[in-house]
């Protein structure tokens, strides 16, 4: 973790998460990032993206901002990148799995 980033808050924490549940193995910081961020890409709205209930959840920061809390998810081990082929890609850490998939229990339940 750089210094000077604040810790994430358990709410950061969990947007983060439930924004990567949609692209596990399928997406790099780079598109987590701009699913946090709102994005309008082309891309990102064909694939539905948009529809996360974490999309749009930094709609303040800028991009550069919102790659360094992805960061900080990695780093504290709730996220991490694996390569698959040439490209990296988010999946969860053990620790992370175990945090989305408590919430993720609780989204079903309430569907």
């Amino acid at each position: 973790m750089k210094r000077g980033n604040l810790p994430l808050s358990e709410l950061e924490s969990r947007a983060i998460l439930r924004a990567a549940d949609d692209i596990i193995a399928e997406g790099g910081r780079t598109l987590l990032s701009k699913i946090l961020k709102g994005s309008k890409e082309k891309k990102l709205l064909e694939l539905g993206l948009d529809r996360n209930p974490s999309y749009g959840f930094y709609r303040d920061l800028s991009l550069e901002q919102i790659m360094v809390k992805v960061d900080q998810m990695i780093h504290t081990g709730f996220l991490e990148v694996e390569m698959r082929g040439k490209l990296p890609m988010i999946v969860f850490s053990s620790r992370g799995w175990a945090v989305e998939r408590e919430r993720r229990a609780e989204e079903f339940l309430q569907e």
